[in-house]
């Protein structure tokens, strides 16, 4: 993405010192009152029952119970003591008897009050949540709002880390030298593109218009070198792009844009050689579409049909790329790369599916002047600037009679809206003198205000949420609910009654709740937390076996995070149980979905719910084929992983890390052995049988989808035969008993028995809210709090809207 310089370097501030210390915060360590060693009562119960194997000389599992002391401060000695408590109290040490109660449970309220203690003076002392700042997406949202401009500002900034499966826990968030230079270079990009677009800088010299309709004419190949561009249909008034493998076909010149930038994409179009699925499945991407930059950004997909209709996109656009559009179904025939560059006609007569076009409509999308005028210099005057060249646009300058005083109060209006809180201005008076310096030696309105804002969006009041341990002040709870509900800035409603001190009120925050679930703008935030709670980002880490999984195809990939995302809206919206999460009655898909699930599609086009019955072998997240791709490699398919991900996705329960010393199970793709036979080994080894024995009944249990979360009764194995692609392996056994004595044949047997776990599942999911809606992960002292949140949805059987309610109403969202 190309960016202008500013006349003057702002690194020169000390910005980066400044978000430094922030970021640093007061120097505190961990409450250490509990340090030293174990009382008697806690040293007496481990020798009897748990140092026999784990003392130092044994240590099974890595545990050494007969040297561990009691320094709590240490957050690493705090969790192997919460690992004994939940153990011993789970009944899962000694795994080779039953401890008696009158034993046990003294043992546990002594060590439960120890840990509650120490976990809460932390809490109290610092506040559950470190010092944490905006995602990169959130930053984006944020710094677009402010500006009242669209652009894609976290392509500046490095990937996030995660952690406890988030990118908004503040554990995670490290700054470097390296991420503070790319919010000064989004900043800076953010600025100039609304300041250009404010004073008319931002168009072509020429005064090109924003719209750009091309006919059928304009966009048809020239047919003495056809170089991959669909054929003209001059009896129709259209071009045809047809099915084919060929590398770039389907490109169009004449799409190529003039500047980067936001465009709406209309494209008036129909299906050609309809095949009996009604429909012609095609792919819409922009890129050079050449070799030398081989890179294809998806834009959408088009589901033509007979009827011609006009298809409509969104997309950032980079300079210079064009348009590619497709068929990319793997259901339909394709023909050859060689037979798309024949005479006009000749494909059409094979009968192969195409896709008729008859014209596209590029439109330069721009911010609404009059709101970025609002956003950046208020009621100021603008004064067009005469034109050298009559055929320039009008561009304009900022006038102030006042410049000082102006200055000084766009400065204080911008940061308050940027600071997300009220601000005194005696606060400001460093960036005011900063963009006052500026404006000075340049003489120039639109160079204060500018180098003021760039040191606003770079401060550490911006990039960081303002909490101080304890409870949470009005300012700093709207912005906490509006960026776990909106993933961006409170609007001026939550403003206001954060600022009357009234959004606190129980009925009151329900009430905001409400507004902003009920509101578009959660779907963004919906998305990214589905994205991340399931690892739905991981979906193009992948691809699936070309051999193996030949049906596998860019618009069943493009669909099946669709899928999920529909279908998670749907919980929220209608405030669904809970055990939605592991069986339900219905899924939302588009007839592509369907036709891999081997769902009877209803008729009609796009995403839409879809009732399903018990034979189709799906509902409930966990079939979902998104779900089930992220925790496949493309070619295999692991027990191991899948139940790992059930566990801690699903179920809420943590598997630490295999032992350094034990190999990795590799599944045997030449089908010769089976995974289960495998792990019956590995389950030999102490050290792996005590995780096992909960991973692998889940595990085994979604053995029967492959890599792309199609249903199969055996596994695919490599062929010998060249001329086949893959041929049938093991038969699948997806039977399997939990540690409770419950059995289960199959995957319906699975979801029989999690159904019967609705509050399990309830504090699975309301601990994942509040992770992501504070920042941090519930620890010992949250976990009565957690319980009483599960408690109170019991009513409405542990929907998931109750849940996200009682997660906000809870003082583990409402303080630090």
């Amino acid at each position: 993405m190309k960016t202008k310089s500013f006349p003057f370097d702002v690194r020169r501030l000390p910005i980066a010192l400044t978000l430094l210390s922030a970021i640093a915060g007061p120097s505190s360590t961990l409450p250490n009152a509990s340090a030293g060693q174990p009382p008697e009562q806690l040293t007496e119960f481990l020798e009897l029952n748990c140092t026999y194997c784990h003392d130092s000389s044994t240590q099974e599992g890595d545990l050494d119970l007969e040297s561990l002391t009691l320094e709590l401060a240490d957050p690493d000695n705090f969790h192997l003591w919460e690992r004994v408590f939940d153990r011993i109290r789970e009944g899962e040490m000694p795994p080779e008897e039953d401890l008696d109660p009158a034993e046990s449970q003294p043992f546990l309220a002594k060590l439960h009050g120890i840990l509650d203690g120490a976990d809460n003076d932390r809490i109290n002392t610092e506040g559950r949540v470190p010092t944490r700042r905006l995602t990169r997406t959130q930053y984006e949202r944020n710094v677009c709002d402010l500006l009242a401009i669209d652009v894609p500002l976290r392509e500046f900034l490095p990937e996030e880390s995660l952690a406890d499966g988030f990118d908004t826990v503040s554990s995670s968030q490290q700054v470097s030298d390296h991420s503070l230079a790319a919010y000064l270079d989004a900043a800076d990009f953010a600025l100039q593109t609304a300041f250009d677009q404010l004073l008319g800088s931002d168009a072509s010299v020429d005064g090109s218009p924003d719209t750009i309709h091309l006919d059928w004419n304009k966009l048809r190949r020239n047919e003495k070198r056809t170089n991959r561009e669909p054929e003209g249909r001059p009896d129709h008034k259209d071009i045809v792009s047809w099915s084919s493998s060929q590398n770039f076909y389907g490109r169009m010149p004449a799409t190529s844009v003039p500047e980067t930038g936001r465009y709406k994409v209309r494209v008036k179009a129909r299906s050609v050689n309809t095949p009996k699925m009604g429909r012609v499945w095609c792919s819409v991407n922009s890129g050079v579409c050449s070799g030398k930059a081989s890179t294809m950004y998806w834009i959408g997909s088009i589901e033509a049909t007979d009827e011609t209709q006009v298809y409509e996109f969104d997309a950032w656009i980079r300079e210079g790329h064009m348009l590619q559009i497709v068929p990319n179904d793997y259901g339909i025939r394709r023909v050859a790369a060689k037979a798309v560059d024949s005479k006009p006609g000749v494909v059409e007569e094979m009968g192969v599916a195409g896709i008729a076009i008859e014209w596209i409509e590029l439109e330069r999308l721009r911010g609404d002047r009059e709101k970025i005028k609002v956003a950046l210099v208020g009621d100021l005057e603008l004064q067009p600037i005469d034109a050298t060249n009559k055929r320039s646009k009008q561009r304009f300058k900022i006038v102030s009679a006042n410049p000082k005083q102006d200055l000084k109060q766009r400065i204080h209006a911008f940061a308050e809206q940027a600071f997300r809180q009220e601000v005194d201005p005696s606060e400001l008076d460093t960036y005011f003198e900063f963009a006052e310096a500026r404006r000075q030696a340049t003489r120039s309105m639109q160079d204060g205000l500018r180098a003021g804002y760039r040191a606003i969006l770079c401060s550490s009041r911006f990039l960081y949420f303002d909490e101080s341990p304890g409870v949470l002040s009005d300012e700093a709870l709207a912005n906490r609910l509006s960026h776990f509900l909106w993933g961006r800035a409170p609007d001026d409603e939550l403003r206001r009654l954060a600022r009357s001190g009234k959004l606190r009120e129980p009925e009151v925050l329900r009430a905001q709740t409400e507004r902003l679930l009920n509101d578009p703008r959660s779907q963004v935030a919906i998305n990214e937390f589905t994205n991340q709670w399931l690892e739905l980002y991981e979906l193009n880490s992948t691809t699936p076996d070309g051999k193996l999984y030949p049906e596998y195809d860019v618009i069943l990939h493009q669909s099946l995070p669709d899928e999920t995302h529909a279908y998670v809206t749907e919980l929220v919206r209608e405030n669904l149980s809970v055990t939605n999460l592991v069986d339900s009655d219905f899924t939302f898909l588009n007839q592509r979905l369907a036709r891999h699930y081997g769902v009877d599609w209803p008729g009609g086009t796009d995403m839409q719910r879809v009732a399903i019955d018990d034979d189709c072998r799906r509902g409930g997240i966990i079939t979902h084929g998104s779900v089930l791709k992220v925790t496949a490699n493309g070619t295999t398919t692991s027990p191991i992983i899948r139940g790992i991900w059930m566990l801690e996705k699903i179920i809420g329960e943590h598997v630490p890390p295999p032992p350094a010393n034990v190999p990795a199970v590799e599944p045997d793709i030449r089908g010769a052995t089976s995974i289960r036979d495998q792990l019956d080994k590995h389950r030999n080894i102490d050290s792996c049988a005590a995780c096992h024995v909960k991973i692998d009944p889940p595990g085994f249990a979604l053995e029967s989808y492959d890599v792309i979360g199609g249903w199969r009764e055996r596994y695919r194995a490599a062929s010998p035969n060249k001329k086949q692609r893959w041929v049938p392996g093991l038969p699948i056994d997806p039977s399997h008993a939990f540690t409770s004595g419950e059995a289960f044949d199959d995957i319906e047997g699975l979801k029989a028995i999690l159904t019967k776990r609705p509050e399990q599942l309830a504090k699975n999911l309301a601990s994942q809210f509040v992770t992501y809606a504070t920042g941090a992960s519930p620890t010992f002292a949250d976990r009565d709090e957690l319980q009483r949140i599960v408690a109170a949805t019991q009513p409405t059987d542990y929907g998931v809207r109750s849940l996200i309610h009682e997660v906000i109403q809870s003082p583990l969202f409402q303080n630090k």
